[in-house]
């Protein structure tokens, strides 16, 4: 990381794929080290801070522990050193020893600068990196719906990424089972059951405010209803939601409880269904190429070439990469100035290649992941990329046609 106005920031699909990558590094006890410094912070702080958790770290009983701590936090520390001023949106380290093999260290060390500040400053020693604050920058603006509902009071809200926010509380007049003196059990139970209907009017209507804008722009993912008893059903079974809502649930769940306090545990219950509906949605994605494709519409390309040539032409909607799809964009030079660039997985890519223009040896300059290559230029281009699983039929059909589709905005042949 250089001085000041040079930091490179990572865009949010960079992020995302180093994301992926340290989640699944597991300490072997809790030895891997994340910090994270906001903008403006400090520096000399945390060069102290640093070094009093090194010296902390000499109370730790095991050996191997102790020696991977303290050398994460060196190696932390030594960056820190190097760099008098945070990046503008903060920064945050994960240091640790990644090595398979007991007694045979190797301590790595990540340094992100996120696209998003860093909201707080935050230490931990564990067996895994803390990366929610990171998740939460790779998420996009796609909200799943969540509704909590019983006879007494519901909450309405957002699932965005890993975060639950609340768009509205409500509460209900519905009395009680025990009746006011006077009334007959007849009218009584017709006032219970009106009160309820202008109640499951009111969550209906707030649903429609919170959730209709998004479903509109293609940006809701799906709602998930919950609850005790059986509110929650009759909001979904007797046709109070608005149709488009309606045509949206994909999971309704019994919960313990309901009101605010019960949108995280609905979240919970519902994991299966979000991760469906996450393939189903990929899924769609790749069905809506290959159906251009079967169509012969010309909007579809795929091949990595002919991919890259149409959003050069700006004329890509979406393009769709298989997460198992390893190349790389190396660029070439040699000592007369001719530039060279070609497509390669890293096993091929070699230090020389002959110009193609004068026959001299060309040194490898520079050397891109696709996944990279291709955002900076979605980026550009007003472009999406879609990172496709290989979990599922579909996201294997794609691999097997290279790994590497495009939906267009409009024909180019």
């Amino acid at each position: 990381m250089s001085h000041g106005e040079n930091h490179q920031e990572m865009n949010k699909y960079q992020l995302k794929k180093l994301v992926n990558k340290l989640e699944d590094i597991r300490g072997r006890n809790t030895e891997l080290v994340s910090l994270y410094i906001p903008a403006g912070y400090d520096m000399s702080k945390i060069s102290e801070f640093l070094t009093s958790e090194s010296s902390e770290a000499e109370n730790i009983k095991s050996k191997h522990t102790r020696k991977n701590v303290q050398a994460a936090l060196d190696k932390i520390s030594r960056r820190v050193k190097e760099e008098p001023v945070t990046p503008e949106n903060g920064v945050a380290f994960f240091a640790g020893n990644v090595s398979e093999r007991e007694g045979r260290p190797d301590i790595q060390l990540w340094e992100v600068i996120p696209p998003q500040p860093v909201e707080s400053r935050r230490y931990r020693c564990d067996k895994e990196f803390i990366l929610d604050p990171l998740r939460d920058m790779i998420v996009d603006d796609r909200v799943y719906g969540l509704i909590v509902a019983d006879k007494n009071e519901a909450a309405i809200g957002y699932l965005q990424g890993s975060s639950v926010k609340t768009a509205y509380t409500l509460s209900s007049n519905v009395p009680g089972k025990t009746r006011a003196g006077g009334q007959s059990a007849q009218r009584f139970a017709r006032l219970r059951k009106e009160m309820l209907k202008s109640f499951l009017q009111e969550i209906a209507e707030k649903s429609k405010n919170a959730f209709m804008g998004k479903a509109r722009e293609d940006k809701l993912l799906g709602i998930i209803i919950g609850g005790p008893g059986f509110v929650k059903d009759k909001l979904v079974n007797d046709d109070y939601l608005h149709q488009e809502l309606q045509d949206k649930v994909i999971a309704n769940k019994s919960l313990g409880h309901s009101g605010e306090g019960a949108l995280k545990e609905l979240v919970q219950k519902a994991e299966d269904a979000i991760e469906d509906s996450e393939a189903v949605r990929e899924k769609q994605i790749v069905n809506k190429f290959l159906k251009n494709l079967k169509e012969e519409n010309g909007k579809s390309e795929y091949g990595l070439e002919p991919v890259v040539k149409a959003m050069g032409m700006g004329a890509v909607d979406t393009v769709l990469i298989s997460e198992d799809y390893e190349s790389f964009k190396t660029i070439y030079e040699c000592p007369n100035g001719h530039e060279d660039s070609i497509f390669e997985e890293e096993a091929n890519i070699s230090d020389t290649k002959e110009c193609p223009e004068c026959g001299e040896d060309m040194k490898l300059e520079e050397m891109q992941d696709i996944v990279d290559f291709m955002a900076e230029k979605a980026e550009e281009m007003s472009s999406d990329v879609e990172i496709i699983s290989t979990d599922h039929e579909e996201g294997q059909r794609l691999m097997n046609m290279g790994g590497v589709a495009a939906i267009l905005r409009y024909r180019i042949r």
